[in-house]
């Protein structure tokens, strides 16, 4: 194509990108090679590394992963065949996986992109389709299987052994390893035609079975050129694809847009096993590597919707494009009413991007797209429906679909079966309406054919019609007229949940055949009222869109249900202990699954989803409400996404045994906890989501005009650890928090920063504080500027840690005493070594601490935190907020004036010299003190008997001779459950 026929030039302003020719005359492949020579310090990846940092990849070391994948491919690899088709069925990370797609191109081979989602039928189908001669497999247990089982049908269906090789996919450090010398490019491929096929994807797979489709190296790149007719230049544009899988078009589509216009491709971690992605962990990916444009699947806005902080955030994207099904409207017009961008793309796999790239749409527009320019677009009125047009594209000398299935004025053309509704009055702007072959289209950008789901329920004598439903919708569900002798009013519960047990076999054999995302659930099945018939057609079987509009209002309840859902026939534990919460978990995962698992299976790894997630969160909520085990305050301070941090049935189980055991111990039954109601006038307490901008302050108990205490986090910034004070608490009781505004230059500006918030809320005194854990520095920071300014500080808690203990050297947990005989370097506070081996040693003193309680699986999972392994996320954001803790602690004993004119026996050993800074300072401070030391808490680390005696307050009264000592027999963690402390901390004020 000539550059004058472009609306806007990719690039041509960049310092690093220069612009690839576009006259065709380089292909795809050569393209890569130039930018390695012209583009070399271009960014073509961004990612999050372990130390949530953001690394790039430039377009030299690239491309000469991309070559280097092609020796990988052609060395597992022996065929004499001029086209050879290599497929990819694996969970990889976005960067390994378009590295391995080039690596095929370049061995001269043709990459075929298949859905991991795919049954193993469905695989098998598209092997044969495509003769497929290897296969690349990911190492995890699902892949191995699918593929194994796929290959295994096409040789039952030909009654001989197939020829189709499986090869273990390569990993990210096999193609980005240094390389050592000069580079020389791989030149083994023979350069193809431009109307040749350079790759292969499929169909949706939601019809009986998915199609595979051709796209030839012109078409490919007519992608990457498809920028040029834009309003935007994306050169430099930091594109978020987290959500996307390269299997998809979505995410396919990137690979001619990287070489033709510099965008740069913000992915996840390049890990194996890969990251498994969550709104939470996708958004913090968005941030770190700077995205400034995002392309997500509707889903994840709708989740990210409901947090205000990430709506501020989702301001700063210059747009915010959404792929794959439609957004609520309720969901866009909150957002673009916040000045959002949002733009739908729409495309298909056939044609590939099919909008035109507007720089900044009307507000009021944020759900319409404009077609593009370069398609030759044909709209057909469809019959009896305003404004709604099926379209056709026909071929045109810019476009070329990669199927032609009819013919229009002449022209070989692709009818889509889509059916777009225009703007009422901008009539360039269109939404999509449907399928003209009723296709559903969920808010995940996949599809439902529902024909053969709805003839196999046909099948069934009970079933006199059945319309499936889901559009804009997380899940499918089915609306159905019973037969005849089976009619029943739905309203009726007990008649409408034995009428969906006597379906449900005939359900779950349709569920079989379907992908994943079109299996009915049972709480999805609408059942039509006898006095509201469904339309019918003159061949009796139902109108579609008629009937579902006439069931509204019935298919929206069915939704709001499953938000609150659970498994009602889920059988409740007779007792709690270990043996009988894993069959109960093991059940609830299986049954949502709708097929078993082994205990230690990653579920999420073998076909579990956000649906299935929220049915086995809540459940078990459900069955610990139901059965009082724990209480409503306890079940609603769970972390949300409990079911992803803990998701095999072994974790899972250890996980609600903890919450359920350390309950069980606490309260004595129903009757205490009725009376416990009874006596509390302020009820149950609702949590906010820990952590939240502005939030530094919960007032838990608002109590009776006495003074608040003010309870400081551990260590590690969270408070949900204090939902038994806040339970058992009468008296006032407020909960300070670390929270992202929280400022994190020094522990002097984090103690101001709670102290400005103190005084906000309570302007004077007296003030009563309690420090948990590794907090203590804080709260006397704070005590000594509330002090300064003349207020009266009448308690301060100390629980289960103080400043002296912290810098004796003495606990064993950690494995931290100095030698005598030491380096003063290595233990000299200033050093990063010292630190980083420091904080290390916290961590297992942590561990240890759990270990004495018996609860080293929730350690392990903030353990795994520490080391930047896969954790839930609010043990990555504690690990997060301890190490830098920890450094502000010794940033801040640095700068005592003790510390700089100690002048003792040993010098500079560490330890010694620390703590006489740290009481030298505490020494000013005046305040009448109490310290609560759990019998195996932190003292229990002390193995000398005569240390341990004289540690015995935790190194208190070295300071403050006049101090309280409480000891209590309890742990680290536990203590914050003891009656005696929750009474003692109140006493004088209930």
């Amino acid at each position: 194509m000539a550059p004058q026929q472009f609306r806007t030039l990719q690039g041509t302003s960049s310092a690093t990108f220069k612009p690839p020719p576009t006259d065709g005359s380089l292909d795809l492949l050569e393209i890569y090679d130039f930018h390695a020579k012209y583009s070399p310090e271009h960014p073509i990846f961004r990612y999050m590394d372990e130390n949530e940092r953001a690394e790039t990849i430039y377009w030299e070391e690239a491309a000469r992963a991309f070559h280097v994948a092609g020796q990988l491919v052609m060395a597992s690899t022996e065929s004499n065949e001029e086209v050879l088709v290599i497929g990819i069925l694996a969970t990889l990370d976005i960067i390994t996986y378009y590295t391995l797609i080039i690596g095929i191109m370049h061995a001269g081979y043709i990459p075929f992109l298949i859905s991991t989602r795919n049954s193993d039928a469905a695989v098998a189908h598209l092997l044969k389709s495509t003769n497929t001669r290897y296969l690349f497999v990911s190492k995890d247990a699902a892949m191995q299987n699918l593929a194994n089982s796929a290959i295994s049908k096409l040789n039952e269906e030909s009654g001989k052994t197939n020829e189709i090789e499986i090869l273990t996919c390569p990993v990210f450090d096999d193609f980005f390893k240094p390389q050592a010398g000069d580079f020389e490019p791989f030149l083994s491929r023979k350069k193809g035609g431009m109307d040749e096929t350079i790759i292969i994807l499929h169909s949706s797979g939601s019809t009986s079975f998915p199609k595979p489709i051709s796209i030839s190296h012109r078409n490919f790149l007519d992608q990457g050129l498809e920028q040029y007719y834009a309003e935007i230049d994306f050169c430099g544009e930091i594109v978020s694809i987290t959500a996307c899988p390269m299997f998809h078009i979505t995410g396919a589509i990137l690979i001619p847009r990287t070489a033709m216009t510099g965008i740069v491709v913000a992915a996840p971690p390049p890990i194996n096993p890969p990251v498994i992605p969550t709104p939470e962990n996708i958004f913090k990916n968005v941030i770190i590597t700077q995205c400034t444009m995002l392309i997500v699947p509707p889903w994840l806005l709708e989740e990210w919707a409901k947090d205000p902080v990430k709506v501020e955030v989702m301001k700063s994207f210059s747009n915010i494009g959404y792929a794959g099904g439609p957004l609520s409207q309720s969901c866009g017009n909150m957002l673009a009413g916040k000045g959002i961008n949002l733009s739908p793309i729409y495309g298909m796999t056939e044609m590939g991007s099919m909008i035109h790239y507007r720089r900044k749409p009307a507000p009021e527009d944020w759900g319409y797209f404009e077609l593009a320019p370069t398609i030759d677009s044909v709209l057909i009125p469809v019959e009896g429906i305003d404004n709604v047009f099926q379209l056709i594209c026909k071929k045109n000398k810019f476009r070329i679909p990669s199927v032609l299935n009819t013919v229009i004025d002449g022209q070989p053309a692709l009818d889509t079966k889509d059916l777009l509704i225009r703007h009422p009055t901008k009539h360039g702007l269109f939404q999509g309406y449907g399928r003209a072959d009723d296709q559903i289209t969920h808010s995940t950008g996949e599809k439902t054919n529902p024909g053969p789901i709805e003839s196999l329920l046909l099948t069934d004598k009970r079933i006199a019609s059945a319309i499936m439903f889901g559009r804009s919708k997380f899940q499918a569900g089915v609306l159905i007229m019973p037969s005849n002798d089976w009619v029943f009013e739905p309203s009726d519960l007990v008649k409408l949940s034995e009428y969906r047990n006597m379906i449900w076999e005939t359900v779950q054999r349709a569920n079989a055949i379907a992908p994943q995302h079109s299996r009915i659930f049972k709480e999805l099945i609408v059942v039509a009222h006898p006095s509201k018939s469904l339309e019918m057609t003159p061949k009796g079987s139902p109108r579609r869109q008629i009937s579902l509009k006439s069931y509204e209002e019935e298919i929206e309840n069915a939704y709001k249900a499953v938000e609150e859902s659970s498994q009602p026939h889920i059988r409740v534990p007779a007792t709690w202990d270990m043996l009988s919460v894993m069959v109960f978990v093991s059940e609830v995962v299986n049954d949502a699954l709708g097929f078993k698992v082994n205990d230690d299976d990653d579920f999420f790894r073998m076909g579990a989803d956000s649906i299935c997630a929220t049915y086995i969160r809540n459940t078990i909520t459900r069955v610990m409400r139901d059965t009082n085990i724990v209480s409503v305050a306890v079940i609603r301070s769970l972390p949300p996404d409990f079911v992803y941090g803990y998701s095999s049935i072994a974790t899972l189980s250890k996980f609600v045994y903890d919450i359920t055991a350390n309950a069980h111990a606490l309260e004595t039954g129903n009757e205490a906890t009725a009376q416990d109601k009874y006596d509390d006038p302020e009820g149950d307490y609702v949590w906010p989501k820990m952590s939240q901008v502005g939030e530094t302050i919960l007032q838990v108990r608002k109590g009776k005009g006495e003074p608040p205490l003010m309870a400081i986090h551990g260590a590690g910034g969270r408070v949900d650890a204090f939902v038994h004070f806040q339970q058992k608490f009468r008296s006032a009781l407020w909960l300070l928090q670390v929270t992202p505004d929280l400022p994190r230059n020094s522990l002097r500006e984090h103690a101001e920063h709670f102290y400005k918030k103190i005084k906000e809320l309570r302007p004077h005194g007296p003030y009563r504080l309690a420090a948990y854990s590794g907090s203590h520095f804080i709260a006397f920071l704070i005590v000594e500027m509330l002090l300064r300014d003349g207020e009266e500080v009448i308690q301060m808690s100390l629980i289960d840690h103080s400043p002296s203990f912290m810098f004796s050297g003495l606990s064993q947990d950690a494995a931290y005493q100095v030698d005598p005989d030491a380096d003063s370097e290595i233990v000299d506070i200033k050093d990063s070594n010292f630190r980083e081996l420091f904080k290390e040693r916290i961590v297992n003193a942590l561990y240890a601490y759990g270990a004495r309680e018996g609860r080293t699986h929730v350690l392990q999972a903030y353990y795994d935190a520490w080391k930047g392994r896969p954790a839930p996320n609010h043990f990555v954001e504690m690990s997060k907020t301890f190490k830098i803790y920890a450094d502000q602690v010794w940033d801040f004993v640095e700068q005592l004036p003790g510390y700089r004119s100690f002048e003792g026996g040993s010098g500079e050993r560490s330890w010694e010299r620390a703590l006489f800074a740290v009481e030298e300072w505490l020494k000013t401070i005046k305040v009448p003190v109490t310290v609560y030391v759990a019998s195996y808490g932190v003292i229990g680390g002390v193995k000398d008997e005569v240390e341990r005696e004289k540690w015995s307050d935790l190194g208190v009264c070295r300071c403050f001779p006049d101090a309280r000592v409480v000891h209590l027999d309890t742990g680290h963690f536990t203590i914050l459950s003891n009656e005696t402390i929750i009474q003692d901390l109140q006493v004088g004020y209930i």
